[in-house]
């Protein structure tokens, strides 16, 4: 098994949260009870915690989460994320033409989480060994 990144966060409704990720993020559902709520989000393990008293409000910009993906994938996302209510930053493509282009978009879940999506046109010059994998 290779390894898989887990992040763990509280979240203020777990049902709400649940739905989000799966509906809007297209996450599977691992295991659900009623404190938490394993997701399968681009290869990671996220557990959602219902633990409303610790969400924060509002969430710094610099506790984030997210995920690079693929060229293709991010601007499939983004036209589908383009008018979402959750954005906290549009998706913008910066370093065009550039050997480091990239494009990234950030969206907050119901309970504020920050979470970035990103993605290199050319992912081998600013990850190296990691987009050969």
């Amino acid at each position: 098994m290779r390894p898989i990144f887990h992040i763990s966060f509280p979240v203020r409704d777990l049902s709400e949260a649940v739905s989000f990720f799966r509906d809007e993020l297209g996450a599977e559902i691992g295991r659900h009870e009623a404190g938490f709520a394993d997701v399968l989000l681009f290869g990671a393990q996220v557990t959602l915690q219902n633990d409303p008293g610790n969400v924060l409000k509002p969430m710094p910009r610099t506790r984030h989460f997210g995920a690079t993906i693929s060229w293709a994938d991010w601007e499939t996302l983004a036209h589908r994320m383009g008018a979402a209510k959750n954005l906290v930053e549009p998706p913008c493509v910066s370093y065009a033409g550039s050997p480091t282009e990239q494009g990234k978009l950030m969206l907050s879940d119901p309970s504020g989480n920050l979470i970035e999506i990103k993605a290199y046109r050319h992912p081998e010059v600013v990850l190296g060994q990691l987009a050969r994998e």
